[in-house]
């Protein structure tokens, strides 16, 4: 298939996915145009490779993620018609691994199952409608294998960023979210075994969502919480900040400085990513992410007040969560 741009949408190419070709139109032919419910497949399905094959970012046992779009009518039929052959179980979704014999026939044994998820038209228009970050990422960073009338293309193409008010509440939660998380790592407790579990948990919290606003301060979705710290580097404090971020987790796992007490590490944690007054670390960013806010549009009196605005997350005020 030939490279070619349609608005924001890429269409693919088996180079830059570790795929052979041939395989893949096999897997289509087999798994997905065979499906029962409409006899117009190949008029009616919009074809994507998403997930890290189509970022480019795939390892050797990667998996295939293969999406199929379509209208609600063909998504209700094909839907009805699969549960009735016993392909899909479910009721408000539709996920298939490769059927009638072993998935990994189609790319080889040390690639991860291949798979596919089929999506209404208007499921993907709601996404975009409703600025659904995740969703956002897996939708722009498609590669087309097949798009009829361009019916897919139609909806990334017309994505021209977030407005500034939704992007802004985006940002505030997110980072008095990792705030209040960070807070929550050394809640003074008394260094129970029991209270181990939320600790770390809440570290990792306020590093995603830290890392989440990463992507937001400059306007970009984020992806999936797999896939945060591996594609951090995209946004500029990523790449300042991810190595340090790394660091931490390492740490409260016990990876770095194993000697210590755990209690000792996630202490020593929470003073590098958010105690100001006790470590450079924290403070130069903080710095860092107080002139990102300013910069993406942030107020500087909300900048400014800084942690003193929680009660703005805690009471609702920012909304649910973005």
């Amino acid at each position: 298939m030939n490279t070619d741009e349609r608005g924001s949408v890429t269409i693919w190419t088996p180079e830059a996915s570790g795929l052979d070709p041939t395989a893949l139109h096999r897997f289509i032919e087999e798994q997905i145009y065979t499906l029962p419910g409409t006899e117009r497949h190949r008029e009616e399905f919009s074809i994507l490779l998403t997930g890290s094959r189509a970022t480019g970012t795939f390892s050797d046992g990667s998996d295939v993620d293969v999406d199929v779009v379509c209208s609600r009518a063909v998504y209700d039929a094909v839907h009805r018609a699969s549960r009735e052959a016993g392909i899909v179980t479910t009721e408000k979704s539709f996920f298939c691994y490769a059927r009638d014999g072993d998935p990994q026939r189609y790319f080889g044994e040390d690639r991860g199952y291949p798979h596919f998820s089929l999506t209404p038209l208007d499921t993907v228009e709601r996404h975009f409608r409703e600025f659904g970050d995740v969703w956002l990422w897996v939708w722009t960073n498609a590669k087309v294998i097949s798009d009829p009338g361009d019916q897919f293309g139609r909806i990334v193409s017309a994505f021209t960023g977030y407005p500034r008010d939704v992007l802004v509440r985006k940002i505030k939660y997110r980072w008095l979210r990792s705030a209040y998380a960070s807070v929550e790592v050394y809640p003074n407790h008394p260094e129970s075994d029991a209270d181990l579990l939320p600790a770390v948990s809440a570290l990792a919290e306020a590093i995603n969502d830290l890392l989440r606003f990463f992507f937001l301060v400059e306007g970009k979705p984020f992806p999936y919480t797999e896939k945060l710290m591996r594609y951090a580097d995209t946004t500029a404090l990523g790449r300042k900040w991810g190595v340090f971020l790394r660091g931490l987790a390492e740490l409260a796992v016990g990876k770095a400085e194993p000697e210590q007490d755990p209690w000792t590490r996630l202490d020593r944690a929470r003073e590098l990513l958010i105690c100001k007054d006790v470590t450079a670390e924290a403070k130069q960013l903080a710095e860092d992410c107080a002139q990102a806010m300013l910069a993406a549009g942030v107020g500087p009196g909300w900048v400014e007040a800084d942690f003193y605005n929680i009660d703005e997350l805690l009471n609702g005020g920012l909304g649910p969560a973005p």
